[in-house]
Formats: structure tokens, sequence, C-alpha cells
């Protein structure tokens, strides 16, 4: 009985996150991570066709490609927002500009990629089904970005109004491309209605 208890608090005590204040330079490193995970989902994104972007339906195709790379995403900024909680404010000086020259580039790839799906978005008025999966995922990536600028303006205040720049660029390209999708289920179910309308009277 007694072995039995210490295996369940040794247990417990592996499952309890062990938290720490990281530098700067790790916060650079992490800001890096997610830019590459990024930049790896613009090959998948041009390929998108009117042929393959159906292919969701059956778990083929770029879309569930760019859904799990998406999702991969969300959990590693979270990772990075756990190991933020609690970081001291971090004075001017080359590792604040290093953090933020990381978040510049993360905000120009996460856009270039975000643009692409905004083109993409017009192939597929007519199949409603794609728009509402991209547009959830799409809707976690906003908020771990929101989540992420506030902790980097909270803590490198000396660069703040940068911070708060790029991360106002980055939302606003999320939105839209969130909008395109969401449109892609109204715009259909709108045509629907209609047709329904039509054959009604």
């Amino acid at each position: 009985m007694v072995a039995f208890r210490n295996i369940i608090t040794a247990a417990l005590a592996l499952a309890t996150p062990i938290t720490a204040a990281i530098s700067a330079a790790e916060v650079t490193v992490n800001i890096k991570v997610v830019t590459q995970k990024s930049m790896a989902l613009q090959q998948p994104a041009q390929s998108i066709s009117l042929v393959n972007g159906p292919l969701i339906l059956i778990g083929q195709g770029p879309f569930p490609k760019l859904i799990f790379g998406f999702a991969d995403i969300v959990t590693t900024a979270t990772a990075a927002i756990s190991q933020m909680q609690g970081m001291p404010k971090e004075p001017a000086g080359p590792a604040t500009d290093a953090v933020f020259e990381a978040f510049r580039e993360f905000v120009r790839v996460h856009q270039a990629l975000l643009n692409i799906l905004i083109g993409k978005a017009g192939l597929f008025q007519a199949v409603p089904f794609i728009g509402q999966p991209i547009a959830a995922v799409l809707r976690q990536i906003e908020g771990v970005v929101d989540t992420i600028a506030f902790m980097l303006i909270a803590t490198f205040e000396a660069r703040a109004s940068d911070f708060q720049k790029e991360a106002s660029t980055l939302t606003g390209t999320l939105s839209l491309c969130i909008a395109k999708y969401d449109g892609l289920s109204v715009s259909r179910n709108a045509n629907t209605m209609s047709t329904r309308r039509a054959i009604a009277v």
C-alpha cells in the first residue's frame, strides 16, 4: 500500500510542470522555431488547387497538412507562452533587439503564408466544407499570436511600440484570412437559400 502511494506521488511529481524564467535568448530561439514551422507550410499552401482542395473530405491533399501544421504551431507557441510566465522585464539592449527582430521575421513569414491562403480561397466559392476547418484553426493561431504579442510587449518594454505595430499588422492579415474562409460557408449557404426560394416560387 505504501509502495503504491509512493508510485502515485512520484507520478504526480513527474506530471507537475516545472516552470522557470527563461532568458531573452531562449525567447528568440522559440520564436525562430515557430517561424520555421510557418515557413514549412508555404509549400503545401502554394500547392492548393481546385482539384486537390476537396480531397480534405478524405483526409488527403494539402489542407489536412496545413491544419496539422497550424495545430503544431499552436502547440509550440503555447509551450513558449508557458515558459515566459513570470519572466522578468528585459531592459533595452542587444537581447531585446534580437527578440524583436525574430518576431518581425515571424510576422513577415506568417503573413506570406496567410496571403497565399487568402489568394487560394477564391478557388472554393462552391466548396463550403473547406472553409470551416481552416477558419477554426486560424482562430487558434490568432489566439496564441495575441497572447505572445501581449507578453512580448509587457516584457520587452523598450520595443513595446515596435512589437505592437508588428502584431497589429499580423492580426489584420489573420482577420482577413479567417473572413475569407468563413465567407466560403456563408456564400454557399446564401446561394443555397436563394436557390431554394427560387424553386419554391
